[in-house]
């Protein structure tokens, strides 16, 4: 059996501002959310771990260092799990998002499987590589591993492990460098636990501020 720890990135500085980053918009962490790095760096202290595993980003490779660094491990670079392209709204403020293409993003709060990011990618391109990614790596891994990932690729991770429909990805929370634990056996992959954040303490946002 290999343990699987599934993190969504700590807060970046476009995430406290509220603004869209996808791919293009690549900004660091913020200062809360350097510290809520270090925060899950001693969480993981006595957990042990063979890889990191981290999306090109700025935000998730800054994340992933710093664990790894304390565990004295290589962060591997995986582009199959980089963020949603989100064309267009990369670089806006959800509000201006809000109002300048209001149907569409609508349907993303509701309907993200027909969701088309304008000059992006279709949702469910989105979909397809991460899962082709998950599908291969769960064949393969044979250690316990850190995954430092977005919001929207555990999402989509965490519905096929349930079983869900794409349609219900909003239904649960992932506070910044929140911990999803998957194990995965030979005949099943188990979702053990979903967003913990107790290691957070006092570092904890509001996630409506945030642009998802």
């Amino acid at each position: 059996m290999a343990k699987i720890y599934l993190v969504r990135h700590a807060e970046s500085l476009a995430n406290a501002q509220g603004i869209y980053q996808g791919q293009t918009y690549d900004t660091e962490l913020s200062v809360r959310g350097t510290k809520q790095a270090q925060a899950l760096a001693q969480c993981f202290e006595r957990v042990s771990f063979s890889h990191v595993i981290a999306s090109p980003l700025k935000r998730t490779l800054q994340t992933a260092t710093i664990v790894a660094l304390n565990k004295h491990l290589p962060v591997q670079v995986e582009p199959q799990i980089i963020e949603t392209n989100h064309g267009d709204w990369e670089g806006k403020h959800k509000d201006v998002i809000k109002n300048t293409w209001p149907w569409i993003y609508k349907k993303w709060t509701r309907f993200p499987s027909s969701t088309k990011f304008p000059r992006g990618e279709h949702f469910l391109d989105t979909q397809k590589r991460v899962l082709g990614w998950w599908q291969l790596f769960c064949q393969n891994v044979s250690a316990d591993t850190l995954v430092v990932s977005h919001d929207n690729i555990i999402r989509i991770i965490v519905a096929r492990i349930l079983n869900r429909k794409l349609n219900k990805i909003w239904k649960f929370h992932l506070q910044p460098t929140a911990i999803t634990e998957v194990s995965v056996t030979k005949d099943k992959i188990t979702l053990v636990s979903l967003g913990d954040s107790k290691h957070l303490g006092g570092l904890n946002v509001d996630l409506s501020m945030h642009a998802l």
